[in-house]
């Protein structure tokens, strides 16, 4: 049996036709008319399944029918959740749906049928069982019309649909549909697209013909600019700003992808209310080859301000100021002046709040104001659709109990480009400043332990770095994502070759991926992966440490990462020791180092944690992350719990004794509420941490009154340590040895970590 059709596929009933099958969740009258309430004598639907399925996913499958599986918490613990009944005629209906959409996928002999198994009185399972069977396969394909337009390859290169495929009716309408777009985007505005077919349903195959009338070839004619200022306003920008921003010339050929960059890239400059690029009805100056394209344009305000203010365990007060010029230098380029500060109420001069900031008050480099002023001048986008940026700036910005970098004058180049959920960036960053860092830190990571190693390491110098870093995201939400993923990719490198300091050189790679998946409409799983490694300037993997500065390396910990971990607690530290007893040469306690005569070493007591924790961060990092978001049962618009578990690692290569695998990450599991609010979620999560503290060196940071020095006192420990006759102590060179591990706590209540934030962990 032969059918031959001929059809306009621009025609709404062919339309109607394809769609109707993918259109029934979301909107249309069929779904309004169902009921999966569950009243008195309902069914409840405890379990949905499909078998028999292979060319369609369950998950597809499901997203085209009424029938509606109970939420996951309602049907794993019975007594929270939504409840989900069988709505019979809407069930019975989904037979049909089914069908449809597998016949209009060319498996014109499948058939579906159903099976209900009663688990209860009151609560049953449904399954669909789908019988595809082969599908119509095109054996033949065509296109017709393109012999006279130059960029033929181009415009018929990877169509959804051909030889070998299933005659699938979505398939073929989105490679008509991608022809005629990518006609219309190579100068042929009034192109047409038909679709003719012939199919043996009994042979199960059919072949397909395009036929293709791409019309007249047509260049851009003369480009009118209608702009209207604010109300109340004058004219800001002109007209032959508007034309090189638009990028639209006349004599270019004919793109309508070009015409909507044009309006994009309007809109980009933030200085237009209302942006509309329209071609002109009929032919320009009565030559059909030429189309006049109009720019209308209602300007908004040409400055604003932003203010705010707001709080954080870290940073304790804090405040940013913006002001924006969209039209500076009379080229509608935008100018932003950029302004934050942070540590207020704890750092000098404007100190006195210690007691509403715990942590900030426990960190070193929150002694002082935190502060960054830049300003930044960016323009309308270039060929490659990239946004051109210069930024000239002063900072001073601290890492918690790590490093402060202060930053007298520092500048960036940078190009980015957004498109579709893909984002790329590149850029280049000249810093000439320095990094402060724990004295601990900078002897256990760059062997700096004599003072004047650690004067040279934070000696002002100047930092160069090039960078590029791409993202794609492809979730549904931009703060409570549900489906959709997210990638990421980042890559510095700095050295001789970026015009850095002989001293500063490495090479970073950071890789994050996150994948959102729905299990129903109360439970989203949400997990997460990233990479990190920095390597020296040659990419070798040995010794990488000693060419990484403090700011560049990776740290891990807190509540977007591992939460079973205080902010960058997770992986290689060192400590800084409260005390530490004195230990003669014949191994007896107690002495003094008075005595010159004397051989004495010290040693940090070993029941005692510590006066605090100095994490060196890495140059290896591992985070992976998984969690399942449940809809709260209780106020269920206003509140969301979480289970998650968090692993991973931080470590440094190439020092003794890393041991790089999975078999050394660090797994905390934990539990978490989220409360909506306007700023976010207001998230709260306590993350269980069965780990000792990992062995470290120890130092003890000696009064000015005895010298001053940083004093290593891990245990067995072999440097000497003598005093002169000013009372001021000397130690021996050498390593420290990382060997001390201070205690903790077996107490379940003192293993639990909490953290609070805003926004989700990821």
């Amino acid at each position: 049996m032969t059918t031959r059709s001929r059809l306009l596929a621009c025609t709404g009933a062919a339309l109607l036709a394809v769609g109707a099958p993918l259109g029934l969740r979301g909107g249309g009258g069929v779904l309004h008319a169902q009921d999966l309430t569950c009243d008195r004598g309902d069914l409840e639907v405890a379990a949905l399944r499909f078998s028999g399925n292979t060319a369609f996913a369950d998950a597809v499958l499901e997203a085209g029918i009424v029938t509606t599986q109970s939420s996951w918490a309602r049907r794993r613990l019975g007594f929270i959740g939504r409840s989900r009944c069988l709505d019979r005629a809407q069930f019975a209906l989904d037979v049909a749906r089914l069908t449809v959409f597998y016949r209009n996928h060319g498996y014109v002999d499948a058939t579906v049928d159903t099976v209900v198994t009663a688990l209860s009185a009151s609560r049953v399972a449904v399954e669909f069982r789908v019988a595809e069977g082969e599908p119509v396969r095109i054996s033949a394909l065509a296109i017709e019309g393109l012999e006279r337009v130059p960029e033929r390859e181009q415009v018929m290169g990877g169509l959804s649909a051909a030889v070998g495929q299933p005659f699938d009716k979505y398939a073929i309408e989105a490679a008509r549909d991608s022809l005629s777009r990518r006609l219309r985007n190579t100068g042929y505005p009034d192109a047409e697209v038909f679709v003719g077919y012939d199919t043996e349903v009994a042979a199960h195959r059919a072949s397909l013909i395009f036929s293709v009338h791409p019309g007249a070839r047509a260049t851009i004619g003369p480009v009118r600019v209608v702009a209207a200022p604010r109300a109340g306003g004058a004219r800001g920008i002109g007209d032959a700003t508007v034309r090189r921003v638009a990028g639209v010339t006349e004599g270019d050929l004919y793109s309508e992808e070009r015409l909507e960059r044009a309006k994009r890239s309007l809109y980009q400059t933030e200085a237009y209310d209302q942006v509309s690029v329209r071609t002109d009805s009929g032919p320009t100056r009565g030559d059909s080859s030429r189309i006049g394209v109009t720019l209308d344009l209602v300007e908004g305000y040409m400055r604003t301000m932003r203010t705010a203010a707001g709080y954080g365990t870290l940073d304790c007060f804090r405040a940013t100021g913006d002001l924006t010029q969209y039209n500076a230098f009379g080229g509608a380029a935008r100018l932003d002046l950029r302004s934050r500060v942070s540590k207020l109420g704890i750092s000098a001069p404007l100190s006195g709040l210690d007691a509403l900031c715990p942590q900030a008050k426990a960190d070193d480099y929150s002694r002082d104001l935190n502060y960054y002023g830049g300003a930044s001048v960016s323009r309308g986008a270039l060929a490659g659709g990239f946004v051109p940026s210069v930024t000239l700036y002063s900072e001073r910005r601290s890492e918690y109990r790590a490093f402060l970098r202060t930053i007298p004058v520092g500048g960036t180049v940078t190009f980015a480009r957004s498109r579709g959920g893909v984002g790329a960036l590149l850029g280049y960053s000249v810093e000439y400043g320095r990094t402060e860092a724990q004295p601990a830190l900078l002897c256990a990571v760059f062997n700096a332990c004599e003072a004047a190693d650690r004067s040279s390491l934070q000696r002002t110098q100047q930092l160069a770095v090039a960078s590029v870093a791409w993202t794609r995201e492809t979730g549904d939400n931009l703060l409570n994502p549900t489906r959709g993923s997210v990638l990421r990719a980042e890559f510095r490198t700095a050295g001789r070759h970026t015009g850095s300091d002989p001293a500063l050189q490495f090479n970073r790679v950071l890789l994050d991926g996150t994948r959102y998946l729905a299990l129903g409409p109360d439970v989203t799983l949400a997990a997460r992966l990233r990479l990190g490694a920095v390597v020296g300037p040659s990419l070798s993997l040995g010794k990488a440490a000693l060419f990484v500065p403090p700011q560049e390396r990776l740290f891990a910990g807190g509540p977007t990462t591992v939460r079973g971990f205080s902010q960058n607690e997770l992986g290689p530290a060192v400590y800084i020791a409260a005390s530490y007893d004195t230990v003669r040469a014949n191994g007896l306690p107690g002495g003094t180092p008075s005595n010159p005569a004397d051989t004495v070493f010290l040693r940090a007591r070993s029941d005692e944690p510590g006066e605090r924790t100095v994490p060196t961060g890495g140059n290896a990092l591992v985070v992976a992350n998984i969690e399942a978001r449940f809809r709260s049962p209780v106020l269920p618009d206003l509140l969301q719990w979480t289970a998650f578990v968090d692993a991973g690692e931080v470590w440094n290569r190439g020092t003794t004794g890393t041991r790089l695998g999975s078999r050394a990450l660090r797994w905390t599991p934990g539990l978490g509420v989220r409360a909506r609010s306007v700023i976010g979620f207001i998230r709260l999560d306590l993350a269980y941490n069965a780990y000792q503290r990992p062995s470290g060196a120890a130092y003890f940071d000696a009064p000015v009154a005895v010298g001053g020095a940083l004093l290593c006192v891990s245990p067995g420990n072999a440097l000497r340590v003598t005093a002169g006759s000013d009372g001021r102590l000397a130690q021996a060179a050498g390593d420290c040895p990382a060997t001390f591990a201070p205690p903790r706590s077996a107490a379940f209540i003192r293993r639990l970590t909490p953290s609070i934030s805003i926004g989700q962990a990821f």
